[in-house]
């Protein structure tokens, strides 16, 4: 699957959790654990004993490992946009979160070329203290931007956002659709070459989704690579040159826009 023009490369991907009983540790929560129990073992000991007390409340339900998503492997040219098909729970956003490091996959790796940005779940790349402004100069901080840089693409951000108002408000006093249109214009404006975008069309009025909707036709037209999720098909069918379709944390088909959407609604009586 290796390639020189390839932005993503995903292979073998899957994320578990531990569900059920009382132990709810994940891969990455087993590192802090460990840490915890190092500084401060007699601690630990005492929350062991504490819990072994406590187990007679969970006798039928000891807990499993569940797989969030298993065994995802795809490539992604240079310039391509991506869709992502799949029910609420399929596991789509964990895909991008496993993409943009938020999380560790379990298992399989990801390689990914370039500078990426990220627009997740509402607030996920902001700094609640911080304002908006402040959170733009971070944001590009992160991405290995010059201050000049930043600065440069800070008039543009803050008009496509229309939080202009605000902009020097910290973000914890946002409403949710001001800090999902700050994140989609920081995420659209910033110097990156690969964005991942979940939902951002799945809050706001229908003028501002329009705008957004032109944006990533434009970005797309850069050069960048896009990979987004949305429910919206029409949308999706419109802006991606290929969709996949993840269903139960499985990919299930790679294909055309119009071929994956169409399946996708046999799914769901829709078609």
């Amino acid at each position: 699957m290796s390639s020189e023009n390839h932005a993503i490369v995903a292979e073998g991907l899957g994320k578990s959790y531990w569900v059920g009983g009382h132990q709810l540790i994940d891969s990455m929560g087993m590192h802090a654990l460990i840490d915890r129990a190092l500084k401060s073992p007699a601690r630990m000991f005492n929350k062991w004993l504490s819990s072994q007390n406590t187990t007679s409340q969970y006798p039928e339900f000891p807990g499993h490992m569940k797989w969030a998503l298993r065994n995802v492997s795809f490539s992604l040219d240079r310039g391509e946009v991506l869709g992502i098909v799949g029910h609420n729970g399929a596991g789509k956003s964990v895909l991008l979160k496993l993409l943009s490091r938020i999380t560790r996959p379990t298992e399989g790796h990801a390689t990914l070329q370039g500078r990426v940005g990220s627009m997740l779940e509402a607030g996920t790349s902001f700094h609640g203290e911080l304002t908006g402004r402040e959170n733009i100069r971070l944001s590009g901080a992160i991405l290995g931007m010059r201050r000049s840089e930043i600065e440069a693409k800070m008039d543009q951000i803050i008009g496509f956002s229309e939080v202009e108002e605000y902009i020097d408000t910290p973000v914890k006093r946002y409403s949710t659709g001001m800090i999902l249109r700050l994140g989609f214009s920081v995420a659209a404006h910033l110097n990156t070459d690969i964005m991942l975008i979940d939902e951002v069309l799945a809050v706001g009025d229908q003028r501002f989704k329009r705008r957004c909707v032109d944006k990533m036709r434009n970005v797309a037209k850069s050069g960048k690579t896009v990979l987004f999720v949305s429910h919206d098909m029409d949308v999706l069918k419109q802006i991606s040159d290929r969709a996949i379709l993840i269903r139960e944390g499985s990919l299930i088909m790679d294909g055309t826009p119009e071929q994956v959407v169409e399946e996708h609604l046999k799914d769901t009586g829709s078609a």
